[in-house]
């Protein structure tokens, strides 16, 4: 099959979970035999090139970003040109210009367009903005998909309460690798040693994790935290370290090569992600296929993965954050039962392959 992908970029230009389920997507149907064009707005890449990987990237440079989204009009009449020669149109997350672009140009030609869910909510708008999207922008580009694609049931019935028929919808898991995301033979519990990776970004909560730690280091001096990733309130919470004095907890940065994740997770005592906004985060399902307890906010769509694997927290609320890591930095048994809880479950139901697989059966019955 010919296929087309959109997103607004893609690792390595961009770190996190979401520009690398658009690499990994296209890597791998690359090796099922199918062949797949990818469409970013990346402001640093090439025009056109290959990947070593295989698939093809045609790069659209923004041509301005609103709330950190790419607006690139000419995509939209490549994609009107273009999309004929394609099976499948397969756009990811209804929060991103380039997928809009393509419900557009859906209306204009008869290649089926698949869209991810990828979260709801946007994690750069205010929310005054988004309230205003979900009503009539999400709400139009879902209604224009052939299929959407989201990963729990919690987001499909959030998708039919905007009126989009549910027969539309198929409920597809996030996954990862786990032959790749193994766990340590010992887990370092005694290094006391956090991993945060993700955008800096308001729907991060990264200000909440930065204040538990602050807490947290009264009880632990020696606790560290990496974090790993880039974003427009990089600076600020830079700043923020400096004034807390907190320099010498934290280890900060930008990028870091898939050849290298592994090993990082595995030398991580507690995987922590306070955000306010999520879909179904890539780095949970790898933190916890490597055996690493996980400390994230209590979202309805993260209940059910994370239960058994790690401890839920309340949004906004660094104390609780605080309580949770100290509980599985002081108890070596819990973090060992949630450790191994978390490995079994990622195995069993959040493997890639599947993932995958169910995706391109989705294509095979629209084309």
């Amino acid at each position: 099959m010919k296929i087309l992908r959109l997103a607004p970029d893609i690792y390595p230009n961009v770190i996190g979970g979401f520009g690398i389920h658009v690499h990994e997507m296209s890597k791998e149907q690359v090796k099922l035999g199918h062949d797949v064009t990818v469409y970013i707005s990346s402001e640093s890449a090439e025009p056109e090139y290959q990947t070593a990987d295989g698939y093809c990237i045609r790069n659209f440079k923004p041509l301005v970003k609103i709330f950190g989204n790419s607006v690139m009009p000419a995509m939209l009449f490549d994609l009107i040109k273009e999309q004929s020669s394609y099976d499948v149109v397969h756009a990811h997350s209804h929060l991103f210009f380039s997928t809009n672009l393509s419900a557009a140009a859906r209306q204009l030609g008869s290649t089926p367009l698949i869209v991810t869910n990828h979260g709801m909510n946007s994690q750069t708008a205010p929310k005054w903005f988004q309230d205003i999207y979900t009503a009539t922008g999400a709400r139009l580009t879902f209604a224009a998909a052939d299929k959407i694609l989201c990963y729990t049931e919690t987001e499909k019935k959030e998708i039919v309460g905007l009126g989009i028929k549910s027969e539309k919808i198929e409920v597809i898991h996030n996954g990862i690798d786990t032959d790749l995301f193994v766990p340590a033979r010992e887990l370092p519990f005694e290094k006391k040693s956090l991993l945060w990776i993700g955008r800096y970004v308001n729907g991060k909560g990264v200000d909440y994790l930065i204040d538990a730690l602050n807490i947290l280091k009264t009880r632990y001096p020696d606790v560290t935290l990496t974090m790993i990733g880039k974003g427009p309130d990089v600076d600020r919470i830079s700043q923020k370290i400096r004034d807390l004095n907190l320099e010498s907890n934290i280890i900060m940065k930008d990028f870091i090569p898939n050849s290298e994740i592994v090993s990082l997770y595995q030398n991580s005592s507690v995987f922590v992600l306070p955000s306010l906004e999520e879909g179904v985060p890539r780095t949970i399902l790898e933190a916890m296929s490597c055996g690493v307890p996980v400390v994230c906010s209590s979202l309805p769509q993260l209940v059910d993965i994370v239960d058994g694997g790690g401890l839920l927290t309340p949004i906004k609320d660094s104390q609780a954050l605080a309580d949770n890591i100290s509980k599985l930095l002081s108890n070596s048994s819990l973090a060992e039962e949630l450790s191994k809880n978390g490995r079994r479950k990622v195995v069993e139901s959040y493997s890639w392959k599947d993932t995958v697989k169910k995706t391109v059966q989705i294509y095979k019955e629209l084309v």
